[in-house]
């Protein structure tokens, strides 16, 4: 959930004595009634957009932080994170905010071990093909093994402001990307997303249909119901049979009363399973989980 709101649900809940659940269905309210009461200019678009993308750059400095764990403490290993963390000094503010946040180092940690295990899974499955949707700086195609055992392709699918700052980081660092990994910048703003992002994936070298593991993560949070119904739908039609999206969201309360299972088989997928943040904890992490863990969820949905 992005950090206003969750300054906006706690002081509601300290203001009116509300439970998590009824300040932030009313928190949630505000936020559609003053979206649709006001016209948000292009340059007004293009700001927001930039300070969502600059949010990857806390997400790097904890995946740089993991990866100078010992063996034995450690989730997974990102190599390329510290290149990004390094690059983003001039949101060091907002980034440390975010850092602040509690369970937001020990969240980034367990969902990005999970989404590496549902690849994993999805690769061992016979899947070939990898869509990152909102990659921001995801480096799972050059750090997991996995993916050049199967041969398979990636595609990094976000916004041409933060591919190129992606590419300047990693030029920076002296990485070169191999063929397999293959960019597709695009706007998500368009009012054709399915045939647009259907276009440019298959441009891209996409095999429609033919199944493919969708990565959704640190998306939902940003975008409204419609969207997140139309992403959905997408991935269901582009991926076809055997696909799967693995994605991160808030508890349910946040998605509106359907519940993620119904949701995801009303626009496509067959069945879908989701895990709270707590029960992560007890997968991966030693003691008991953080008291906020529980609103933080991971799910994994397939067709």
């Amino acid at each position: 959930m992005p950090s206003h709101l969750k300054e906006l649900v706690r002081a509601r809940m300290e203001k009116t004595g509300e439970s998590y659940q009824q300040a932030i269905r009313h928190v949630r309210a505000q936020e559609e009634r003053a979206a649709s009461a006001s016209v948000v200019s292009t340059d007004e678009r293009v700001a927001r957009s930039r300070t969502v993308a600059d949010t990857a750059f806390s997400i790097a400095v904890v995946r740089a932080e993991e990866s100078r764990r010992p063996d034995g403490e450690r989730l997974f290993v990102d190599p390329y994170a510290s290149a990004f963390a390094a690059a983003g000094t001039d949101v060091a503010e907002s980034t440390e905010r975010f850092l602040e946040l509690p369970f937001f180092r020990e969240g980034v940690r367990l969902r990005t071990r999970f989404i590496d295990d549902c690849v994993r899974d999805g690769l061992a499955a016979g899947l070939d093909q990898v869509v990152l949707l909102g990659a921001g700086f995801d480096m799972r195609g050059l750090r997991m093994t996995e993916v050049a055992a199967r041969r398979a392709t990636v595609f990094e699918v976000d916004t041409p402001y933060q591919m190129d700052r992606k590419r300047r980081a990693l030029e920076s660092a002296g990485v070169r990307l191999p063929a397999h990994v293959v960019y597709v910048p695009f706007d998500f703003e368009t009012a054709d997303l399915d045939g647009e992002l259907g276009g440019a994936l298959e441009t891209a070298g996409l095999k429609p249909g033919c199944g493919a593991i969708f990565v959704w993560e640190g998306v939902i949070g940003y975008i409204d119901d419609a969207t997140i119904d139309r992403s959905l739908r997408f991935m269901a039609t582009a991926g076809g049979p055997r696909s799967r999206v693995v994605f991160t969201f808030a508890d349910e309360e946040y998605l509106g009363q359907e519940g993620m299972a119904a949701r995801t088989r009303r626009c496509g997928f067959t069945s879908c399973e989701d895990i709270a943040g707590d029960a992560l904890w007890r997968r991966y992490l030693p003691g008991d989980p953080h008291p906020n863990a529980w609103v933080t969820k991971v799910g994994l949905a397939t067709r």
